[in-house]
């Protein structure tokens, strides 16, 4: 079992340093701000909101989306704890991040969590947009990898806990 785990770890990181490694000159802006933007849900939450007032103030239209962006950042930074990984600029100094280098645990990713939880939300309230929302969801997660600030299997864990908290705010909803 530990041989397996070692594999996997292995493998996260040799994924990590091929996406790091793929740098243009254009994308590197662009993903800076897809990270900033989806900095604790933000990008989500503003999106809602402004949907909200164009969209007739339909008030589940705004709390489904807020719900699942808190709630999914919320198990996302409680699972932090449990985990205590170390983030790749800190397993390796030949890392230099590309961003703000955050302080906290690297397993879950936060960001791919809301990511997740709000692209999929919003899509469901307004599913004409749900290719772009999805897509930028998607760049938010890849952007953490991009940036050099978590491995792909943090973004992995984030993607499932968002993905995992729409879908059961949805159901309830």
């Amino acid at each position: 079992m530990k041989d397996l785990a070692y594999r996997v770890r292995d493998f996260d990181r040799a994924l990590f340093r091929a996406v790091f490694r793929f740098k243009l000159a254009l994308l590197t802006p662009m993903m800076r701000a897809f990270t900033i933007a989806g900095k604790a849900g933000a990008l989500w939450g503003a999106i809602a909101f402004f949907a909200f007032l164009a969209n007739g103030l339909q008030l589940h239209d705004l709390l489904v989306p807020w719900a699942a962006v808190a709630v999914s950042w919320t198990m996302a930074e409680g699972a932090k704890s449990m985990f205590d990984r170390a983030r790749p600029f800190v397993s390796d100094t030949g890392i230099a991040p590309l961003t703000k280098t955050p302080s906290s645990s690297s397993f879950p990713s936060g960001h791919s969590a809301t990511a997740a939880a709000g692209s999929i939300t919003l899509s469901a309230v307004y599913p004409a947009f749900a290719p772009v929302l999805i897509l930028a969801g998607f760049l938010v997660a890849l952007s953490r990898v991009y940036l050099g600030v978590h491995y792909p299997f943090d973004v992995l864990a984030g993607l499932l806990i968002g993905t995992a908290t729409a879908v059961a705010i949805l159901i309830l909803t």
